[in-house]
């Protein structure tokens, strides 16, 4: 059984992490709910078995919400850190 917990290392999402992984909540195509690792997202929305996730403002619906990867362009200053040096 996987154990949540709220405290320790690594970033959290609506408060979810397991051994420093970050943890999502999910809504699969059937409807029902599901926690899955945060690097297993993108993959699984991918093969069309999740129809929504838990972001930090709320549920993101697939199809219909952005998501990273699959978006318009960002027309502004390149803000991720492997690009600063």
């Amino acid at each position: 059984m996987m154990q949540l917990s709220n405290s320790g290392g690594g970033k959290m999402i609506d408060g979810l992490t397991h051994n420093n992984m970050k943890l999502v909540k999910v809504i699969y195509i059937d409807n029902t709910a599901g926690v899955v690792k945060s690097l297993s997202l993108e993959q699984l929305i991918g093969a069309g078995k999740i129809v929504a996730f838990r972001r930090s403002e709320g549920w993101a619906k697939v199809g219909r919400d952005p998501i990273r990867g699959n978006g318009g362009r960002y027309e502004g200053p390149e803000r991720r850190v492997s690009a600063r040096k």
